[in-house]
């Protein structure tokens, strides 16, 4: 039985053997054996075959030579945007992360510059855990600070933290309140920008002190400078009580026997790097023992001896039991007193110490240390390879490699020439001209490599040639050939087999492969639900994934920032969670702006006739307001005019982008009387583009109309346009615009993340805000609360509240067993029901597979397809609306901090989080042993199905 071997892909496969001559010789002659040894036996080096055999081998060892360049000299580009470096992320860019634990956030903090002032406010601080206790009434489901009714039980809040502050020397001293605060304020907006999803720094401490005494004599060597050992002695002990963390440079960190990914693992820093093992160890010590100071102060260069030596404790906060040790309070600082005296001696000499030249050396040395710390702050970065750009595609024909007596170089024929000599040197060229259009190919390739593999999207090719050159008689052989550039030489032999969006695709699934992501069964949904367009959309998706890359690495478990108070920062903006962003791009949300999704891009119209009889239409308007389609029939239920929209659109982008330009090319416009007829009598389907039809109108004038099937050519929709396109110019540019807009730009999806922790009141007088907001987690999503208002007051309905007994999602379901946690690491996370993909039972399945995957692990979701569009006569469903409405309150009191109205706004949130319905599409009750029918849509099975 043979053994289970593990098997691996080697890293070196390169043989060399393309630029080894000798051996392409000798394996091209085994090669002629193999096939025509028969016929041929003399392979001597005069034989013409041999020297043909000769030159290939030559042609393919320049070809070897360059593709082992070094990279980044294949790479390397005069043009900038395809240079090495707008390709390749750098390392500060890729390998950092966001803060995700303790050692994090404190390199992030003591990193802080103040623009003015103390260039390093921060010695050392500390994130300590803080959890508060919320007390549940279990008979009302009111909540509070204390205990509160007859029935009480309690939960503890999880996910914030308190800081506690080192400040510098100077800084800590009494009378700089002013400065602290502002950097308080530098260490919240540092927070905010960086904070962890479903976490919080509830309040930033400066941590106190406890005072301890060191006494000791101390002998030097004869050549000390006592000054500068007391100097070193004392910020030595000082370090002992309370360490110091420093910056390095990348070099220092590399000369620590740091790998590149342990150095950059964390936030990047201003200033360098911090050690993590080194901040690790300086946390608040519990306790100072006399053996460390002494190992502390025989380190120092100049000390030969302690005569005696002692520690004490400078106040009475603990009680010191023991002359070798002193307990130190929890979240204190040890630091020495006023009391602390130290002598120096040398032999039997004792020494004066002057005060004034040991503070000179004190500041040298801080000054040492600012000289070090500035050059940690400018060496930070892996530099990428600088390479040299050449014409790495420049190719020489092989026929000017032959010997002159061929007649096929830059020379001809040498000598008697006479017809038969002509036609061989012909005959020759004609048989090496397709040996070197492929050599040719070949080189073009490797210039292209650099295009082909990067991000930035735009290439209509992924095969190459170039045309030859340099050839004497050129225009003998071919015809027409001078005329012809590279692409369109490439288009004429390549057009055929180049599938450029597939051959794409697969390239930016290698690139995405190389960060571990994966988008295979988001194209297998892609596929089912956009047909033939799937592989461009797909592709659009990859390339934005990818230039987004760094910031959707970097940011995935980035909070959304809630202190940023502008207009900009709170609507329509950017600023939301990194796990959004991610999610959005992980599922091919093209735009993930915090904006209301209620207000689509499509208008349902519904009309009503004298006999009550509603109907229904609907229309898509572009970014300008502009009808880009709209339906010619009317329907009497809404979801079959929704139903018809999504498949106008549908048939709408299945055109490929490649047969879209071909077919643009046929509506010719220099001949428009002669196209224009063919498109009146839509010969041969003259007048279809993929499901796009061209109607001319008596006049002349140009109308687009969008069909089913292109047998039946049955009109589903019309692009409505104010005036008609009137040349066919207009008309190809209107075709290109709609077709862009409805497959790259046309959306109705949208996320939305709310993090519950965010909506726990901050007074503790919580009265003052409004209330308290009970969201816990149950099997639904109903909420209970305990502020009663006057439904003038609010967009909600609260002249109805939900009652206690009603709430689904109550805070106390049953105390006597467990009480749920509203706020500790959870969030709600809304999209749009109604979205086409988001209709789709599968797509949605996949998305929140795709969301619990993507939030951290212990973040517990819940998701909600809701919402409705806005009809132009009525409004359906407004649960989504009246969410948007209350959620954008919310974020401007919440980053005002506007208290008096700000629990009023979280109240209003979780109303409106309250009435959220997941909607479905329609389906068709069917019984289990009924026939199965694939044409059904949205079958729902009894036994089968969940209602």
């Amino acid at each position: 039985m043979s053994e289970n071997k593990h098997i691996s892909i080697p890293k070196n496969v390169e043989t060399g053997d393309q630029n080894d001559f000798h051996f392409l010789r000798k394996t091209g002659i085994e090669y002629i054996e193999k096939l025509g040894g028969k016929l041929w036996t003399d392979y001597n080096s005069h034989d013409p075959g041999i020297t043909t055999l000769e030159v290939l081998s030559y042609a393919i060892t320049d070809l070897g030579m360059r593709v082992n360049l070094n990279m980044e000299d294949i790479l390397s580009s005069d043009d900038a945007e395809k240079d090495i470096h707008s390709q390749f992320l750098k390392a500060t860019e890729i390998l950092p992360s966001r803060p995700l634990t303790e050692l994090d956030y404190r390199k992030l903090f003591i990193d802080i510059n103040m623009a003015s002032g103390h260039k390093r406010p921060i010695r050392n601080c500390w994130l300590v855990p803080k959890t508060e206790t919320l007390y549940v009434d279990c008979e009302t489901g009111k909540l509070d600070f204390k205990p509160i009714g007859k029935k009480t039980e309690d939960f503890k809040v999880r996910g914030m933290y308190d800081l506690y502050v080192d400040y510098a020397e100077d800084i800590d001293e009494e009378g700089n309140e002013c400065e602290k605060s502002n950097i308080n304020t530098r260490i919240l907006d540092r927070y905010h920008a960086n904070r962890s999803l479903c976490e919080d720094l509830a309040e930033i401490k400066q941590v106190e002190t406890q005072k301890v005494a060191v006494c000791a004599r101390i002998g030097l060597v004869n050549k000390a400078d006592e000054e500068l050992v007391h100097a070193k002695v004392t910020r030595a002990i000082n370090n002992y009580l309370s360490p110091e963390v420093h910056f390095y440079s990348l070099k220092q960190m590399i000369d620590r026997g740091l790998s590149k990914d342990q150095i950059f693992e964390g936030p990047l820093l201003d200033n360098g790097f911090i050690d993590t093992e080194e901040l690790r160890n300086s946390q608040l010590r519990r306790e100072v023992r006399l053996s460390d100071i002494i190992s502390e102060i025989m380190k120092i260069d100049g000390v030969k001896e302690i005569h005696e030596i002692s520690i004490a404790g400078c106040d009475s906060v603990v009680k010191q039991n023991n002359d070798w040790l002193i307990c130190i309070e929890k979240g204190r600082k040890p630091e020495l007193c006023e009391l602390s005296s130290f002598s120096y001696s040398k032999g039997a000499l004792p020494l004066n110490i002057n005060k004034e030249k040991v503070q000179n050396y004190l500041e040298n040395l801080k000054r040492e240390e600012e000289v070090l710390r500035e050059d940690a702050k400018q060496n930070k970065e892996l530099v990428l390879p600088q390479g040299t750009s050449s014409d790495i595609a420049n190719y020489a024909t092989i026929l000017n490699e032959f010997p002159d007596t061929y007649g096929v170089g830059i020379s001809g024929i040498i000598g008697n020439q006479n017809p038969e000599r002509e036609a061989l040197a012909k005959q020759m060229k004609g048989y090496l001209l397709f040996f070197d259009q492929i050599l040719a190919g070949y080189f073009k390739h490797l210039e292209k490599v650099k295009e082909v593999l990067s991000i930035n999207g735009g290439l209509k090719r992924t095969y190459f040639t170039q045309a030859l050159k340099n050839i004497k008689g050129f225009d003998e052989l071919v015809s027409d050939y001078d005329t012809i550039n590279d692409d369109q030489l490439t288009d004429s032999l390549y057009e055929e087999l180049d599938n450029s969006v597939e051959r794409r695709n697969e390239v930016l699934d290698h690139l995405i492969s190389r960060f571990a992501e994966t988008f295979s069964d988001y194209t297998f949904l892609m596929k089912s639900l956009y047909g033939n367009s799937a592989d461009e959309i797909v592709l659009s998706n990859k390339e934005i994934f990818l230039k987004e890359y760094k910031s959707l690495s970097k940011d995935r478990g980035l909070g959304y920032n809630y202190t940023s108070t502008s207009d900009s920062e709170l609507w329509n903006t950017h600023n939301i969670s990194g796990a959004q962003k991610r999610i959005a791009r992980l599922l091919g949300i093209k735009d993930y702006t915090q904006r209301n999704l209620s207000q689509s891009p499509v208008s349902i119209i519904v009309t009503e006739d004298s006999g009550g009889k509603k109907s229904h239409t609907w229309k898509v308007k572009d970014a300008e307001n502009n009808i880009v389609l709209s339906s010619v029939n009317t329907y009497k239920i809404e979801y079959a005019a929704t139903k018809n929209l999504n498949e106008a659109i549908y048939q709408t982008i299945q055109v490929d982008q490649e047969d879209l330009e071909n077919a643009l090319e046929r509506l010719d416009e220099e001949k428009p009387e002669e196209t224009l007829e063919k498109l009146k009598n839509c010969e041969n389907n003259f007048c279809l583009i993929g499901n796009i039809k061209i109607r001319v109108s008596l006049s002349g004038n140009f109308y687009l109309e969008i069909v089913d099937d292109p047998v039946t050519q049955a009109v589903i929709a019309t692009h409505k346009k104010t005036n008609p396109y009137l040349t066919l110019g207009e008309l190809k540019e209107g075709i290109v615009k709609t077709v862009n807009y409805l497959k790259y730009e046309f959306t109705e999806e949208g996320i939305f993340l709310v993090e519950h922790l965010l909506l726990k009141p901050t007074a503790k007088d919580y009265k003052l805000m409004g209330g308290i907001g009970c969201m816990s987690i149950g099997e639904t999503f109903r909420i209970a609360y305990d502020l009663q208002a006057d439904s003038s007051e609010t967009s909600l309905s609260l002249a109805d509240p939900v009652q206690y007994s009603e709430a689904l999602m109550s805070s106390c379901e049953d105390c006597e067993i467990d009480v749920y946690d509203p706020y500790s690491f959870r969030i709600s996370v809304v999209l749009p029901g109604f979205a086409y993909r988001f209709q789709d039972p599968d797509f949605r399945r996949y998305a929140e597979t795709i969301i619990r995957q993507e939030i951290p692990a212990h973040v517990l979701a819940k998701i909600c397809w809701v919402g409705d569009r806005f009809s132009e006569i009525q409004t359906a469903q407004n649960d989504l609306a009246d969410f948007e409405t209350a959620f954008k309150k919310y974020l401007s009191d919440k980053a005002k901090n506007n208290t008096a109205t700000l629990g009023k706004s979280i109240q209003e949130v979780i109303m409106s989080l309250t009435y959220l319905n997941n909607i479905y599409r329609p389906g068709k009750l069917l019984d289990c042993a009924a026939e199965d029918d694939d044409s059904s849509d949205g079958k729902i099975i009894l036994g089968q199905s969940n209602i």
